[in-house]
This record gives structure tokens, C-alpha cells and sequence, in this order.
């Protein structure tokens, strides 16, 4: 933790990068690799990113965890689809074995990101008043999905007197065992932890706005057999490349999220089957639980557990939001009261808020916030004109899976532009303003044409823009970083 005094300026670093989770030490082995020098800036107590923070009951990876693990890392998984609690261990002994750990400062919240044209460095303020650097690059790592979207009705003080938290920010210690618990939302943290509340909860009630297209995740242990299997360098790097593959050829030109793709048509179908044969005999749920937006326009929920549970006596599901707390519960909109003693929030994130934590000025002193508008875009995700020496990990338009290829291949291209910089001729890394409106002219022409244009959803900016998402499969953006690099940027 830093121990400067407010006001002072901390010794620099070579780079800075902003966040411990899975993309910051992507970037920070990619920097190591090339001999780099660097520091980590971490908000939170710990190493880990999302699997710090996401700590609720049933907490667990949607992706299988060999494609969800890095290329320079294996590890001995215990189960197909790991929980936050072996991510956790995973991104702590990557770190550790990679040299991450000892440059990663805790507890020490960037505020803001600031470039100086005279000299081409980047300062950092942090939330204690500390100025850090000079720094001759930044690599924000912070992700898109940190701002914890809270409802209207939960937000400041409220009535409800018992227990009130979203997931995201789940007590240590917090218990739903023999109590009356209400899950607010049907996304994919929702249906992790209504799976739990089933099994310890007394009663569990579902306020649903809308269903979800749902998908049977297949999420078991790995048998003792698979797992010596697996500790072999050779099976596992089949395994993670044949689920890539998989992925890969499911987006190939947004053949996943074009209504009439193969992808597409085959998925919704599958999620159909799963849903009549799951919930058979109960016409009401099968209603209830039947989306009427196209399939993938918002993000599928994976789960083996969620309809099980809507079977369950003690479950109830209630086909309406929620309208206000009271002091023993809530009101749904259809204004009925219901008695509980503990309300998750399990409503998602404010997505389309861009590094919403942390302001970023650049040439001119010119505000990256002002610059976009409300409408986050940078090229292929990583840089934009105007803000030198700046990349982003995890940014605009790069939602795709699977995402640790993404976050190899970004911190790759971050590390060999920083490595271009000698301190002398060559100081700055800009991007053409001509390439970022060339791809983003391709790159919205794109996004129009697939489902995500459909519907309202958190891929979207408040003007309906898709901000998150990106249109076609891993392959296609890898070469896209490799290919594009010297044509969209230059060094000088």
C-alpha cells in the first residue's frame, strides 16, 4: 500500500497499469515478457478483479474452465466450470509465479489518468491525493463490468429492515439459511444464486421482469481419471484449443447473432427443447419463463440448476419487477406486498459506463469521457485518438468469449507498441483518427445487422448504440491486433 504523504509524488514506474484481475495480468506478463518495467494499481484488498468482488453463494465461471484459463498458465481444475473461490486461488498463484504479485499496489484507487504533452508522460492520482509517475504508458484493465447497476428503489437510505445487497458486494458472513429470501432479476448472477437460496433458504421469491433465453450449462466435477489427463501438457492444450474452436466457428460472421444464422437457429432451438423439457407439466412457468425478444439479443443465461429450482415447493416466481421496499419487504408493481428478510440485487451492471471509475485526459487536456459522449468506442477496444500512451483492456466493442484469448491478444499489442518507445525519438503511441473512423464505420454497420440492434439491453449506450459487443469470433480479432497494429498506429 502506498505510503506517500497526500500531495506528494510517488516514485514512477516505466508503465502503469490499472486493475489485478484476469486482463490486468495479462498485461502485466506480457510486459514482464518483453522486460518492461510496470506497477499495478489495485482498488480492492486483493488480486483477482471480478472473482475478488463476486463472492455471492453459487459464484461461478459461465465459460469452461480450460478455455477460461491463460495459454502461459495450466492449472489442476477441480470442476468443468470453476467457482470464484478456484479462480481466486488461480489468479493468485499466476500472479505470484509470474512476478505480478510483489508489483501490484492494494487498496489504492486510481482517480484519474492525465497526460502532459511536453513531456509524453502520463501522471496518476490516486483516491488519497497521490500524485504517481511519470509514466510513459497506461494500461487501464478495469473492464466494463464493475458499476454495480442499483435500482431506483434500493438506492440511499431505505424502509427495509432486514438485509439488502447486490451481489457484487455480498457480506462476508451473510446467511440465507431458514430465511425468507427475494432475488431480484433472472440474469446470470441471479440463477447462481437462486440455486443456493433453494437449498438454505425457508422461502425464495423471483421478481422477474422479463426471462432470459436460457442454455444448460453441463457444469460437474472433473473425475479422477480426466483430472490426470488434464495435468498433461499436451490434453490440455487440446482441450482449451477444441473449445476455442467451438466458439470460434459459432461467431463466425455473427453467425450467432443473426437471426437465420446457423448458430443462431440452432441455439434457440436447443434452449426451447430445454425449456418445455425442464418445466413440463407446468404451463404457467413455461409462460412465465418464455422470452419474446430474439434469441442472443440479450446475454443467454447458462445454468443446469435454475428451472430445477422453479420446481422447488418453496419457490416462488413473480412475473414483476420490484417497485419500493418497505420496512419487512417489498412491493412489486402489480402491487402486492411481500414479507422477506433479505433482498439480493442480483440486477447486473452499468455496463455502458466505460472506466466510469476513474476520469482520463489527454493531448490538450481533453477529457476521454467528454470526447465520447455517452457513447464509448475506441479501436478494436484499445486506443483512442487524441489519448497517447493509452490502452485499454477490455474496452468498447470487445465483449466476445472466449475472453482470455481476448485479453492475451490485447495486452500483446499494448506491450509491443510500448516496446517501440526508446525515451528519445520515439515517445508517443497515437492512433489515426482516419483508422478509428474506418473501423468503426465497419464496425457498426456490423452491429446493426445482428440482434443485439433489437431489443434494449446492456450492450447498448443510452442512445441505443452497441457499445459492448464485438461482431464476429476470436480468430477474426487476434489477426485483426497483429495485422492492423502499423497501419492504425504510429510511434514518433
Amino acid at each position: 500500500m502506498n505510503s506517500a504523504a497526500p500531495g506528494h509524488r510517488a516514485p514512477g514506474h516505466r508503465v502503469a497499469i490499472i486493475g489485478a484481475g484476469f486482463s490486468g495480468i495479462a498485461a502485466a506478463v506480457a510486459l514482464s515478457r518483453r522486460g518492461i518495467d510496470y506497477v499495478v494499481f489495485e482498488s480492492a484488498e486483493g488480486i483477482g478483479g471480478t472473482w475478488w468482488k463476486n463472492r455471492y453463494p453459487g459464484a461461478e465461471v459461465d465459460l469452461e474452465s480450460h478455455v477460461y484459463s491463460f495459454s502461459f498458465e495450466r492449472s489442476d481444475w477441480t470442476r468443468t466450470h470453476a467457482g470464484w473461490q478456484e479462480l481466486q486461488r488461480y489468479l493468485e498463484h499466476t500472479a505470484e509465479k509470474w512476478g505480478v504479485t510483489p508489483r501490484v499496489r492494494l487498496n489504492t484507487k486510481v482517480e484519474e489518468v492525465r497526460w502532459d504533452d511536453s513531456s509524453a508522460t502520463h501522471t496518476l492520482r490516486t483516491a488519497d491525493g497521490v500524485e504517481h509517475g511519470p509514466f510513459v504508458a497506461v494500461i487501464s484493465a478495469v473492464g466494463f463490468l464493475n458499476i454495480p447497476a442499483v435500482p431506483p428503489f434500493a438506492r440511499g437510505e431505505t424502509a427495509f429492515e432486514g438485509d439488502l445487497c447486490h451481489t457484487s458486494t455480498w457480506p462476508e458472513g451473510l446467511s440465507m439459511e431458514g430465511r425468507s429470501v427475494a432475488v431480484v432479476g433472472t440474469g446470470s448472477s441471479a440463477v447462481q444464486i437462486i440455486q443456493e437460496a433453494a437449498r438454505a433458504a425457508r422461502e425464495v421469491k423471483i421478481f422477474q421482469l422479463e426471462p432470459n433465453w436460457l442454455l444448460p450449462k453441463d457444469a460437474r466435477e472433473f473425475t479422477p481419471r480426466e483430472r490426470r489427463l488434464n495435468r498433461l501438457a499436451p490434453v490440455y492444450a487440446w482441450r482449451r484449443l477444441r473449445l476455442y474452436l467451438d466458439y470460434d466457428l459459432r461467431q463466425f460472421r455473427s453467425g450467432h447473432a443473426r437471426v437465420g444464422g446457423r448458430a443462431n437457429t440452432r441455439r434457440k432451438q436447443a434452449s426451447l427443447e430445454f425449456l418445455r423439457s425442464s418445466l413440463a407439466g407446468r404451463p404457467e412457468l413455461i409462460e412465465h419463463a418464455t422470452p419474446n425478444f430474439p434469441f442472443e439479443a440479450r446475454r443467454t443465461v447458462i445454468s443446469d440448476t435454475y428451472y430445477p429450482a422453479l420446481l422447488d415447493p418453496k419457490v416462488t416466481l413473480v412475473p414483476h419487477g420490484v417497485k419500493e421496499l418497505t420496512r419487512t419487504g417489498v412491493v412489486d408493481a402489480n402491487g402486492d406486498e411481500h414479507d422477506l428478510d433479505l433482498v439480493v440485487l442480483a440486477t447486473g451492471f452499468d455496463a455502458a459506463n466505460y472506466l466510469g471509475n476513474f476520469r482520463v485526459y489527454g493531448e490538450g487536456g481533453r477529457s476521454l469521457h467528454d470526447h465520447w459522449r455517452g457513447e464509448p468506442e475506441a479501436f478494436l477496444g484499445l486506443m483512442v485518438p487524441g489519448f497517447p500512451n493509452f490502452f485499454m483492456m477490455y474496452g468498447p466493442n470487445t465483449n466476445s468469449i472466449p475472453l482470455v484469448h481476448f485479453y492475451e491478444a490485447q495486452a500483446r499489442f499494448a506491450a509491443s507498441l510500448i516496446a517501440r518507445l526508446d525515451g528519445g525519438g520515439r515517445r508517443r503511441i497515437r492512433l489515426r483518427e482516419d483508422a478509428m473512423r474506418r473501423f468503426n464505420t465497419w464496425l457498426q454497420r456490423r452491429l446493426r445487422r445482428t440482434v443485439w440492434a433489437a431489443t434494449d439491453n446492456y450492450f447498448q449506450a443510452g442512445s441505443g448504440k452497441i457499445v459492448s459487443q464485438w461482431p464476429e469470433g476470436p480468430t477474426a480479432y487476434i489477426l485483426a491486433t497483429r495485422l492492423l497494429r502499423r497501419w492504425a498506429v504510429r510511434v514518433d
